[in-house]
């Protein structure tokens, strides 16, 4: 099938912006750009990598798309997470009427995010190495379009990411990418916050804190605002 004229462009452009000499958020941004000419409510993107075993967000957009995986980080669960444990583009409609993943539900409404898409990065023998996290505004904003997101954005991504200087790829560097600021006050906060909703220890409330931060690459004190404010 001959691809709609708008996804021809779109490839075209993404193709012309990634051959220029960016880093990986400047890559980054270039997918955004790319992103909001397909579907203009586009908001926010990220791009998560697999560390050992865990999954952390080496780049986003804006601290939205942070927080919102932060929130999947914190509970282990969520549309990135899902795509990359079945290989498969994920696709939330409407946060609204989202059941399964409570935590993203929770900080995809508060950050004013109403639909995702998450598609699996593959490396050269097909294993999954992350996933492109795209978040919009508007309810249904990638709805029947998954086949020309994947198309447009899986490959080439997946070739950045590859190809980026990615000898960080240890767990240590990834705890340590984002700056630990805390703000003790809120912290604690929301270690309350927590340890009464999910009836975790204050211990294991800290460290499910500190670990959703590290990964999304936002700071502790921004994560415990939005457990804070969703509590409220």
């Amino acid at each position: 099938m001959e691809p709609l004229p708008e996804v021809r462009a779109a490839f075209d452009q993404l193709a012309e912006y990634l051959q220029e000499p960016h880093d990986l958020p400047g890559q980054l941004d270039a997918v955004g750009r790319v992103s909001r000419g397909l579907v203009p409510s586009t908001v926010a993107v990220s791009i998560s990598i697999v560390v050992d075993g865990e999954t952390f967000t080496v780049t986003a957009t804006n601290a939205k798309a942070g927080l919102v995986d932060a929130g999947q980080y914190l509970d282990a669960a969520g549309p990135c997470l899902e795509s990359i444990g079945t290989g498969q583009p994920v696709l939330v409609d409407d946060v609204l009427d989202e059941d399964r993943w409570q935590s993203y539900q929770q900080a995809s409404a508060a950050a004013g995010i109403r639909s995702s898409l998450s598609m699996p990065l593959r490396d050269d023998d097909d294993g999954i190495t992350g996933a492109l996290n795209v978040y919009a505004s508007e309810a249904r904003a990638f709805h029947g379009l998954e086949d020309v997101f994947a198309g447009v954005f899986g490959a080439q991504v997946g070739e950045v990411v590859m190809n980026a200087d990615l000898s960080f790829r240890t767990r240590d560097w990834a705890r340590e990418l984002p700056a630990r600021l805390e703000a003790h006050q809120a912290t604690e906060t929301a270690v309350g916050v927590l340890m009464a909703s999910r009836e975790w220890s204050a211990e294991q409330a800290r460290a499910r804190l500190r670990d959703a931060a590290d990964r999304a690459g936002v700071q502790v004190q921004d994560v415990a605002a939005v457990v804070i404010r969703l509590a409220a």
